[in-house]
């Protein structure tokens, strides 16, 4: 995409890893699951803005 910061090619099954901290960004790379086209900081930059909710939460009260 022109004028974008960075571009990342991947499968939802890898960011689905990463996010979850079952494969680091570094090992997706290594097996290059994941590629980056521009300035990769600002994919962690993005990484950083996403919150982590625990997995188990009450979506429901009594």
């Amino acid at each position: 995409m022109p004028g974008a910061d960075v571009t990342v090619t991947t499968t939802k099954a890898t960011l689905d890893d990463v996010r979850l901290g079952e494969k680091t960004l570094d090992q997706a790379r290594s097996d290059r699951s994941i590629s980056f086209k521009g300035n990769e900081a600002k994919f962690d930059e993005f990484l950083g803005l996403l919150v982590d909710y625990p997995f188990w939460f009450n979506i429901v009260t009594p």
